[in-house]
């Protein structure tokens, strides 16, 4: 099943290069990114049902199944909403069928190189297989080949190439390390072998690559002040691609960290860790707010919480207890989820109104009542708004910070979320709400876009209420794996 999940989506992209007609690559790629995520639900399935599936150097365990759930979402939903989007993107002429390839197989692509970070135990291929999502999403950060999108595409491929070559320096260091352990030490670097000899493994150097390790990658997590190249790519490529963007991608590389994190965890322990990455985190936040507050980009909004988001979760990490853990976890799902669905509806409404200028979209639920309508449901689940799901995991975080006797962090987090939720709610409800001006946009959604947009809200809605026993499970399981379970 591994296999077959790494392999449909090459195998969709290889059939995209076949077909004659646009009609047809789309119903080859809807079909694709279909058969792509049950396939990944199945091998989810397959973990929780029969143990961690363990065939070197492929490893799945509950804290892939939970990446691997997310991957499976957005994948579903993206390609759902490209095959309306991608229409009006691309009008017929004469070079729309190969812009339309392009597009697909490169999406195609990034589907792949995402499920490789999550398939691979050994943490030299999964440094490989991070530095392969840079390239191809860089490829669809500059699809339309204009000025704004090539600039974009080079400020996130030198950026994030300077943080991957960090995470490198500090990937050699834990090898180092490992070495230096002495015999009975297992493959070089084997996540499992790292786990098990981790207090084997000398404290100083472990120090030293993970702080290498937290900055490389949290480059590619959107971490401050490593952000800057995440609010031009986002609000540069096109919206299917923004949400894996922002739900997926940050995620994986998310994951990276706290695979290490459990290895250095068992060398130094806490006390070194925590201070870093609770520092890093409320940074995030901070420096997320100012510009959420005086934003006028749509698109440059959604990217700013991003990194709103990733600094909250970072935090939590840091708190480290069992509570704290869970609520990061489950706040990457529901961040996924809800932020990509927005990413979705952001780039219909730049469509319609034919501006991403936030002052220029207006009278949107009066334009496109079921758009507009979706995009304040899904503006409320992102700012923490009860009963949706990222109420729920904000609020475990914020309880995990005071439980955990970090007051004036919690203090802090509630006070810089409370600006969040002003800013974002202010410029949502504006757009949402406000009288039109000029023409009266009548823009529908397409059916597989409307798809994606319901599914996306049965999640963000269903999570904040009841979690079912088996997606609990993987969150207990994956929470065990980084707390030392």
């Amino acid at each position: 099943m591994i296999y077959g999940a790494l392999a449909m989506p090459i195998c969709a992209a290889v059939l995209t290069l076949t077909a004659a007609t646009r009609s047809s690559v789309k119903q080859i790629n809807m079909l694709g990114g279909l058969s792509t995520s049950f396939i990944l639900f199945g091998l989810v399935y397959s973990v929780q049902a029969g143990g961690i599936l363990a065939a070197p150097p492929l490893y799945v365990d509950s804290l892939s199944c939970l990446l691997l759930v997310v991957i499976a979402v957005l994948n579903l939903t993206a390609f759902l909403f490209s095959a309306s989007y991608m229409e009006k993107e691309l009008h017929e002429g004469p070079g729309s069928l190969g812009a339309l390839k392009r597009y697909y197989v490169l999406l195609n692509t990034f589907a792949f190189t995402m499920i490789s970070v999550l398939v691979v135990e050994n943490l030299g291929l999964m440094w490989v297989c991070v530095e392969a999502t840079t390239l191809a999403s860089a490829l669809l950060v500059a699809f339309h080949f204009n000025r704004a999108g090539i600039e974009a595409a080079w400020k996130y491929v030198m950026v994030c190439t300077v943080g991957i070559c960090l995470a490198l320096f500090g990937t050699i260091l834990l090898y180092y390390a490992q070495v230096s352990a002495g015999p009975g030490a297992g493959e070089a670097l084997s996540w499992l072998a790292l786990r098990d000899i981790s207090s084997r493994l000398d404290p100083g150097m472990l120090k030293l690559a993970f702080a290498c390790i937290i900055v490389g990658y949290g480059t590619k997590v959107g971490l401050a002040p490593m952000h800057t190249w995440l609010p031009d790519a986002h609000s540069q490529a096109p919206s299917p691609v923004s949400g894996l963007l922002s739900g997926a991608l940050l995620s994986c590389a998310l994951y990276v960290v706290m695979r290490n994190l459990v290895i250095v965890k068992g060398a130094v322990g806490a006390e070194f860790i925590q201070p870093m990455l609770m520092g890093l985190g409320l940074f995030s936040v901070m420096v997320a707010v100012p510009f959420l507050l005086v934003q006028h980009d749509i698109k440059r909004l959604l990217a700013y919480s991003s990194v709103e988001h990733m600094g909250m979760i970072t935090l939590a990490l840091g708190i480290g207890t069992p509570l704290a853990v869970y609520g990061a976890l489950f706040h990457i799902f529901n961040h996924a989820v809800a932020k990509s669905a927005l990413f979705y509806l952001a780039g219909h409404l730049s469509q319609e109104y034919r501006t991403r200028h936030i002052l220029r979209i207006r009278g949107v639920v009066a334009n496109m009542p079921f758009g507009g309508a979706a995009f304040v449901l899904f503006a409320l689940a992102i700012t923490g708004v009860p009963p949706f799901g990222v109420f729920a995991s904000k609020f475990m975080i914020a309880w995990a910070a005071f439980a955990g006797g970090y007051k004036l962090a919690g203090a802090v987090l509630l006070t810089l979320l409370a600006a969040v939720f002003a800013g974002m709610v202010y410029y949502c409800f504006q757009m949402a709400f406000s009288k039109p001006a000029g023409p009266v946009h009548q823009g529908k959604l397409g059916k597989p876009a409307m798809a994606a947009v319901l599914l996306s809200a049965a999640i963000v809605i269903t999570s904040g209420l009841y979690l079912p026993e088996p997606f609990k499970l993987v969150l207990e399981q994956a929470a065990a794996v980084i707390s030392g379970g």
